[in-house]
């Protein structure tokens, strides 16, 4: 299951613009792992996480609080993601109802996640979720 996280891409941190996008990013919340897909936050889609490194060191999770480099393809810096952006994981509806139903394992800044995520889905689908 995708792991409900927020990251947010470093000002002045971007390594690669394309093929695939190399950038530095923030985890504010949950836990960021490699194949992750994201979204932004007006919804739109925003490319999948490929690999994560830590001081040049090839890393398979990065949990809140940590500064990593992300590789994303299939997007381009400065067009569909920009400096400064806030990026969601973008949890499928059956995640989501799994997570709900085991909100009690979850951290504090995961559920806040998830509320977030539950929000910009439903401003398309107002019965996301439920």
């Amino acid at each position: 299951m995708t792991r409900p996280c927020r990251i947010h891409i470093l000002p002045g941190c971007v390594f690669r613009q394309s093929g695939p996008a190399v950038v530095g990013v923030r985890v504010e919340a949950g836990l960021l792992k490699t194949d992750v897909p994201l979204i932004k936050l007006d919804g739109g889609k925003a490319g999948t996480t490929k690999s994560l490194q830590l001081e040049g060191e090839t890393i398979q999770q990065a949990e809140k609080g940590k500064e990593v480099a992300v590789a994303i393809p299939g997007v381009i810096v400065g067009r569909q993601i920009k400096e400064d952006d806030i990026l969601l994981s973008d949890l499928t509806e059956k995640e989501f109802i799994k997570y709900k139903q085991l909100k009690r394992y979850l951290k504090k800044d995961e559920i806040e996640v998830l509320k977030e995520i539950a929000e910009l889905k439903r401003k398309e689908e107002p019965m996301w979720g439920v």
